[in-house]
């Protein structure tokens, strides 16, 4: 028999208390599984919306696994809300300049400025101490640190070592049930768990089916003092002239290699073609020597300077991540609104989309917003309106991950070499100039409308000029193995 406890909170270190203010309490207690960054950033925002916030992680501690994401303008701005963080946000991810390479580390383009679709001819120079238009290359643990002192700021301690195992829900609370067959309920409760979620039960009543890409991706990050003694690796991967922290993206066909250097920490990672070993885990590592192996049978020119640094990584320092394709899920929402599904739980991106935690801290701030729209009583008509402004936008996100990774592997060298181009990254104007949380209060009631009352609705933070269409892994992987360009009506750009 399973009983309804209060876990006590674990020491943290106690934080000057923010100079941000809450809106006024909206009554909805919340629960959140997982504190990762997405996890971490609901917290926050359902704090600043009013809402009563409670945070678990089934880790010990607070994770320090991951290596490096690039966050976009449209979420820094939301970091930006909070004073305290203006200063850190900065400090922790210097302005990286990008350059292109061949496998052999040959540079196809100079390093240059990171530009988000040449920005905003608007923008002046002066005011670009804060702007959100330049590139923040976050490392995983420095971010999550830094949302977390903003949590204790707030008087909101982690509850570190507690497992949900189940969820469930009623017509007046849903809860979960944890690894010690305690149980703990809040009015909603947010899934931010990752890929592993048991809250795919209640949400779709299976669990979400994962395709086998093919790929797989070595990574790591690690201090930099790793490669000083070695002179011809502290030149090659030096920080650039100005103090600009250096971005390499070499490409090549099938395959392809990035190189991240500041001033703490080098990180690298090689996507390559998965023999049956990789896993979805962070905890499970691969020796240097399996990876030049691989270097060696599969690209025989790739630069030796850079096999040098794959021998500077840590022993038991790799991880090797096998990328599966999921289906874009339309649900993430239980059938009484009260489980809610964000981040990983909620949608998968391949690593080429540059959209997995922006997404996701999207997906936070749009769900917060929705609660305090909708109130206490309208919480499953809330859930349910976020789930429809977001999903159709999540889903072309993740279409990205596939033109993205098409672009990069693309197989005529000779043509990459004359137009360097024709392999970056698109990120249009419609990813990064969105504001998730003007969005909800611009079409909430649209939605509620629609939802409710079978009106006319539209989502409109989509591509310009594109229609909606459901796709499918199944879809996009005959286009990759035909050999033919994944493209979308509308502008994309």
């Amino acid at each position: 028999m399973s009983l309804t406890v209060t876990i006590d909170t674990p020491d943290q270190s106690v934080e000057t208390p923010t100079i941000v203010k809450p809106a006024p309490s909206s009554g909805i207690s919340v629960l959140i599984i997982g504190a990762g960054p997405v996890g971490v950033f609901t917290a926050l925002e359902c704090w600043r919306k009013g809402h009563q916030v409670r945070i678990l992680e089934r880790s010990p501690v607070s994770s320090t696994q991951g290596d490096f994401f690039t966050v976009a303008p449209q979420v820094i701005k939301h970091i930006q809300t909070w004073p305290e963080l203006i200063d850190e946000n900065e400090r922790i991810a210097p302005d990286p300049w990008i350059s292109y390479h061949k496998l052999t580390g040959e540079f196809l383009t100079q390093p240059a400025p990171f530009n988000w679709s040449a920005q905003l001819k608007t923008e002046s120079t002066d005011d670009r101490q804060h702007s959100p238009l330049r590139i923040y290359r976050h490392n995983r643990p420095k971010f999550l640190k830094m949302l977390i002192k903003q949590l204790n700021r707030l008087g909101i301690r982690v509850e570190y070592g507690h497992r949900a195992i189940e969820y469930y829900e009623n017509n007046e609370k849903a809860g979960v049930v944890l690894d010690n067959n305690q149980k703990l309920e809040a009015d909603v409760v947010v899934a931010a768990d990752g890929i592993g979620t048991k809250s795919h039960k209640i949400v779709n009543g299976h669990d979400i089916r994962a395709w086998n890409s093919g790929l797989a991706s070595f990574r790591t990050a690690f201090p930099v003092e790793r490669i000083m003694d070695d002179p011809e690796l502290r030149e090659r991967f030096k920080i650039l002239d100005g103090g600009h922290p250096h971005f390499e993206l070499w490409h090549g066909p099938g395959t392809d290699f990035s190189v991240f250097r500041n001033e703490e920490t080098i990180s690298w990672l090689l996507m390559h073609k998965d023999t049956g070993t990789a896993k979805e885990s962070w905890s499970e590592t691969v020796s240097a020597d399996k990876v030049l192996d691989h270097l060696t049978e599969v690209v025989p020119e790739f630069s030796e300077q850079a096999k040098k640094l794959i021998k500077c990584t840590p022993e038991d320092g790799i991880i090797d991540w096998k990328l599966m394709w999921r289906n874009p899920q339309p649900n993430i929402v239980s059938p009484l609104g009260r489980v809610v599904q964000v981040g990983d739980a909620a949608h998968t991106f391949l690593p080429s989309s540059g959209g997995g935690v922006n997404q996701g801290i999207e997906g936070a701030i749009s769900l917060a917003t929705c609660l305090q729209l909708g109130g206490k009583d309208g919480i499953k008509w809330a859930t349910k309106i976020h789930n429809k402004l977001r999903f159709e936008r999540v889903s072309c996100c993740q279409k990205i991950g596939f033109i993205n990774q098409q672009r990069r592997h693309n197989p005529d060298t000779k043509a990459v070499e004359r137009d360097p181009s024709i392999i970056k990254s698109e990120y249009g104007q419609w990813i990064w100039k969105h504001d998730p949380e003007q969005y909800a209060r611009d079409n909430y009631y649209k939605a509620l409308d629609h939802l409710q009352n079978g009106t006319s609705f539209q989502n409109t933070n989509i591509p310009p000029g594109h229609t909606y269409e459901l796709w499918s892994v199944d879809d996009l992987m005959a286009d990759l193995e035909a050999g033919r360009p994944i493209k979308f009506a509308g502008d994309w750009s």
